[in-house]
């Protein structure tokens, strides 16, 4: 044996000391036994706890028991599987931490029959909308506060999860989890809509694995590498679904088909994005942004933060660091025998590695910016016409896939090249990027396209909008442009006005942006500061 590899071993040796004993924890489900638990599954049986001399207990949960997040608290298991919800229970001063988000994005949706058509949040008014609870179904509920919705319009009623209720017409719509309801629906041939709550900018974390706090800071060592061990696991599963799915239709859940566990792991692995984030992660903003989700819902107060919800290994116990440092000492050594044999080829391979790395970053830059001189307008920053085409094919396949309606704008300042003749271009180029931040603010939302199509000629692609919402939406935007306060390079006070030409999407984007030209020119030739709709005569 050489001399490095008996460094190795003396190294092994030291840290297995620390780890004598085997710690028996249980882990309490979110739900009965299903892929949602593959990695545990899979830590279990690949010996990834064993690795850590712990032994775990998987216990199901139902209906009838407690929450996992009640059982954290009260200390009735170690760990336990749960959801975005606890950052309540953090800003009421709950003893819970965070371990690791499996989930980067939540399953939970709103779920129809396709002869329904319930396509959007406000279809959802006046209909049953059954539910666990407020805060399990936070963030269903904060999508209709996403539209302007209030929850005191909806007739919310106990969820039973059960998909033939759906199927009988004894509901309208269903609380559901994409990785489950849709497979029990295609499996009957049976239509359905989806609304998901990650379209209208809500986006949650799901399927936490949780601690009490107190447990963490006695148990920190133990916390870490059962934290460890189940990721591991989550990413065996990930690589190797076959053989997950095998075993859990095996060995923990023979009541579910192959077929289903195989739909239900592959909408998980979508929404765990592991080939894009470390299974596992978590952000702080991003953990705010739902606990002030929480707030605006009335569901948790004000006053309290969330300060300390995400895990930090506090070391309790620095008597590893005499070993640590015996043996990295002894390690220290051995290296500096064996250095003088590497060190011209390290140092080669470090100038190569920097100058590789100046090179791709310096062509990525580049890339950068000739992706965004190629797609965007110089002078405003926004959506250049090449841009506003590309982007605009793929909403008008998306309003298509949700069944919604679609308006087109097309906009031109009036008498334009009068400002630049009167006041310099200077004061023209102000005017436009003036005009543009005040859409910007007022009237673009997230999901609308807004690009310059020529010199003082603009169009606006919105989605979920139809021709009376279109007016309103005009009607607001030549409110916003006559009152823009506009001043010269002289500080002359002027103002200016725009007129409008309104088209209905149907299928195709150029014969859609043809029809609001003609609509524009309409409202030019009848007076201007104003708008007109594709194929009428008068606005109303």
């Amino acid at each position: 044996m050489s001399l490095f590899s008996k460094a190795l071993t003396y190294l092994l040796l030291l840290i297995s000391i620390e780890a004598a004993g085997q710690e028996t924890v249980n882990l309490q489900l979110r739900w009965k036994h299903q892929f949602q638990f593959a990695g545990y599954y899979m830590a279990i049986e690949k010996g990834f706890y064993q690795t850590y001399n712990i032994k775990v207990n998987l216990i199901e949960n139902t209906e009838n028991t407690k929450t996992p997040l009640e059982k954290i608290i009260n200390r009735e298991v170690e760990f336990a599987i749960s959801g975005s919800g606890i950052v309540i229970a953090k800003m009421q001063e709950k003893p819970v931490v965070a371990l690791a988000a499996i989930s980067q994005t939540s399953p939970l949706v709103w779920i129809s029959l396709k002869n329904k058509h319930l396509n959007r949040p406000h279809d959802l008014i006046n209909k049953n909308l059954p539910i666990i609870s407020q805060v399990e179904s936070a963030e269903l509920l904060a999508l209709f506060k996403k539209e302007g919705i209030e929850l005191s319009k909806l007739n919310m009623i106990k969820s039973q999860f059960n998909v033939d209720d759906l199927i009988n017409g004894k509901v309208d719509v269903l609380n559901a989890y994409a990785s489950n309801e849709p497979f029990l629906l295609e499996q009957n041939n049976i239509d359905y809509t989806l609304i998901t709550p990650m379209d209208y900018g809500v986006n949650f974390y799901s399927d936490v694995l949780i601690t009490n706090q107190q447990y963490a800071e006695q148990h920190p060592e133990l916390v870490e590498n059962f934290t460890q061990a189940s990721l591991q696991g989550w990413q065996y599963a990930f690589n190797h679904i076959d053989e997950t799915v095998a075993l859990i239709h095996q060995k923990y859940a023979p009541n579910k088909s192959l077929e289903h566990l195989k739909f239900e792991a592959k909408k998980l692995k979508e929404l765990a994005m592991p080939d894009l984030v470390s299974i596992g992660h978590m952000n702080p903003g991003r953990w705010q942004q739902i606990a002030n989700t929480y707030q605006e819902l009335g569901m948790a107060d004000d006053d309290h933060n969330i300060d300390g919800l995400i895990y930090q290994r506090k070391t309790q116990d620095l008597s590893w660091l005499i070993h640590l440092t015996a043996v990295t000492l002894f390690i220290i050594l051995i290296l500096s025998l064996l250095s003088w044999r590497f060190a011209y080829l390290t140092s080669s391979l470090r100038r190569e590695i920097n100058r590789r790395k100046f090179a791709e970053q310096r062509l990525k830059d580049l890339n950068n910016q000739l992706k965004q001189q190629a797609t965007s307008d110089p002078l405003t920053q926004i959506y250049n016409r090449r841009a506003f085409f590309e982007k605009g094919h793929k909403l008008i396949k998306l309003a298509q896939r949700k069944s919604l309606p679609c308006c087109l704008f097309m906009i031109d300042l009036d008498h334009f090249k009068k400002i630049n003749d009167k006041y310099g271009h200077h004061s023209g180029d102000i005017t436009l990027k003036s005009f543009v931040d005040t859409l910007n603010h007022n009237l673009i939302r997230e999901h609308d396209i807004f690009a310059r199509i020529g010199g003082e000629e603009f169009v606006i692609l919105m989605l979920d909008c139809d021709l009376e919402g279109a007016k309103q939406v005009a009607l607001r935007l030549l409110d916003c442009i006559r009152n823009m306060p506009l001043k010269s390079d002289k500080q002359v006070p002027f103002n200016i006005t725009a007129s409008v030409g309104i088209s209905l999407l149907e299928n195709d984007l150029d014969e859609c942006l043809n029809q609001a030209d003609a609509a524009l020119y309409q409202a030019k030739k009848t007076g201007r500061d104003r708008y007109r709709i594709a194929g009428q005569t008068t606005t109303d």
